[in-house]
């Protein structure tokens, strides 16, 4: 494990900032299945960061997997505490929240009286709990994918008596532990089951039960072992089929997208401890990583599609996902998916800085391979899509997500699934009724929270509308509140069907030229 330093972990933590149309899931007559994908959550992160970030269990009783935190103080630790006292609550405390992480300014009361988790800020506490995964699968999702995650500065950043036995800071054998968890985890149940290929997947779905596809998001991916064996490994003993090929910083296959300046810092700090006299991402005039796949990077992308598996872009740089699209194509146009992502057109011009974005041209060569995207739900502000009909006078709500939605469909003609990303450090969609400090980007924009939290109308009568989207249950309740707006949300409440489609074709051998190469229409965006 490599060695950070105190001094600059703590620069590191001071710096960051009902049922629709569906009650069981299953075929639609024709051979295609019903229901909603999430392309991208992390149910076993309990277990990540040796076990000392989260509060709350994915399992049992909803009194204690959910139950009240301890809160902490500016001296002792709790469970989601650094090492570095009251500097760890400038981790979660942004606009529009009073902070989640360790010390809190308000104490965060779980069951039974749910006044301060889950809700759509809550970063440090359990959001995929298994009530609320089921509510959401009698909602009308069908298939997620179940990625294992992990960051190694992040847990050396833990304090080691809130470290659980057994469990260390090493990513791949946090990967091990989350990927047993989700194996046991549907073993013991009778509505979820781990889908290994698509036909698996349709005949779970088809029998009214959840599938589950497993992945692995991680940085020291294979640490130094034998890629081909490992690969191999995790295929055939965890049933993985889908993985990036980096998370947050360079490694052994790729480069990655820088977004938050914190992981620059992070690479510094690496790089130093490795006597790299140019510490740093290569970046070029633009702020795009130089780096792109590496030899072992393009061999792993090849493996992976021989065993017909799920290629994921996330995270990579814009050089990389080229070098693989070319890749791609050369394999007869074996589909890329981004399963966590910003369609970087409609994000404010500074997020579009961010290389973490997905420009047009990336979404067009996803279409042209037959792959589909997960639009991740943030709570971010976003430009406005004139097509999508959609006031967008709340940032950070469903209406935001709308407009992002809007022109993903409408515009670049892509299919989209959902993206929640629970339990991977960001805040959710916000509700529009809810707080004065937390409705509608809250202190950025007061008087227009001030304006929907009067409303008397739109109101879809869940938690999502006081709490947002504070866990995976309220999934259905995001489609029910897009079509009270009046957005045609049938590609989202289909997308389980996109995605097997997606994963057929991995599996297809006879793919012959590009799958799409229509027209996109990138206008209509405005300020």
């Amino acid at each position: 494990m490599k060695r950070y330093s105190s001094i600059a972990s703590a620069l590191l933590l001071a710096a960051m900032g009902a049922i629709f149309f569906i009650s069981t899931p299953n075929h639609a007559g024709d051979g295609r299945v019903r229901g909603f994908a999430d392309l991208h959550l992390h149910q076993m992160a309990e277990y990540a960061y040796a076990g000392a970030w989260f509060h709350g269990s994915h399992r049992g009783p909803e009194s204690e997997a959910l139950k009240k935190c301890s809160g902490g103080d500016i001296l002792s630790g709790d469970h989601a505490r650094t090492r570095y006292g009251v500097l760890n609550e400038f981790l979660g405390m942004v606009a529009g929240t009073d902070g989640d992480t360790g010390w809190h300014f308000h104490k965060r009361n779980g069951y039974p009286s749910y006044s301060g988790w889950p809700r759509w800020n809550t970063i440090a506490h359990q959001q995929v709990w298994e009530g609320h995964l089921k509510q959401a699968h009698e909602n009308g999702l069908s298939l997620y994918v179940m990625s294992a995650v992990d960051f190694t500065p992040l847990c050396a950043c833990m304090p080691k008596k809130n470290m659980k036995p057994g469990l260390k800071c090493n990513e791949m054998s946090s990967v091990d532990v989350q990927l047993q968890a989700a194996i046991d985890f549907a073993a013991d149940r009778d509505w979820v089951k781990i889908a290994r290929t698509p036909e698996e997947a349709r005949s779970i779905i088809n029998s009214g039960k959840l599938a589950m596809v497993l992945a692995i998001e991680v940085t020291g991916l294979f640490n130094n072992d034998d890629w081909r064996e490992r690969l191999d490994y995790y295929y055939r003993h965890y049933h993985v089929r889908s993985i990036q090929f980096a998370h947050q910083l360079d490694n052994r296959f790729t480069g990655v997208a820088p977004h938050h300046f914190i992981f620059k810092f992070f690479k510094i700090i690496e790089d130093i401890g490795e006597g790299d006299m140019t510490p740093g991402f290569n970046l070029d005039a633009s702020g795009r990583n130089r780096l792109g796949m590496t030899a072992e990077g393009k061999d792993l992308a090849r493996a992976m599609m021989e065993k017909n598996m799920i290629i994921d872009i996330s995270h990579m740089s814009e050089r990389a996902v080229r070098d693989l699209y070319a890749i791609a194509a050369e394999m007869n146009y074996y589909p890329l998916v981004l399963s966590h992502g910003h369609l970087r057109s409609i994000m404010t011009d500074k997020k579009q800085k961010e290389e973490k974005t997905t420009p047009d041209y990336i979404i067009r060569m996803i279409r042209e391979t037959g792959g589909m995207i997960g639009l991740r739900t943030g709570s971010e502000q976003v430009k406005t899509y004139g097509a999508s009909g959609v006031p967008n006078d709340c940032d950070g709500s469903t209406k935001s997500f709308a407009q992002a939605y809007q022109y993903g469909t409408l515009g670049l003609k892509v299919d989209i699934a959902f993206a929640s990303d629970f339990n991977g450090f960001i805040q959710q969609i916000r509700p529009r009724f809810g707080g004065r400090y937390e409705t509608c980007g809250a202190s950025g924009n007061p008087a227009s929270a001030d304006r929907q939290r009067k409303l008397q109308t739109g109101r879809v009568g869940t938690p999502l509308d006081y709490q947002g989207f504070g866990h995976i249950g309220l999934e259905g309740d995001i489609i029910r509140e897009l079509k009270n707006f009046g957005v045609d949300t049938h590609g989202l409440e289909n997308s389980a069907e996109a995605f097997l489609k997606v994963w057929e074709r991995c599996h297809d051998r006879d793919r012959t030229g590009p799958f799409d190469t229509g027209d996109m229409d990138t206008g209509g965006i405005t300020e």
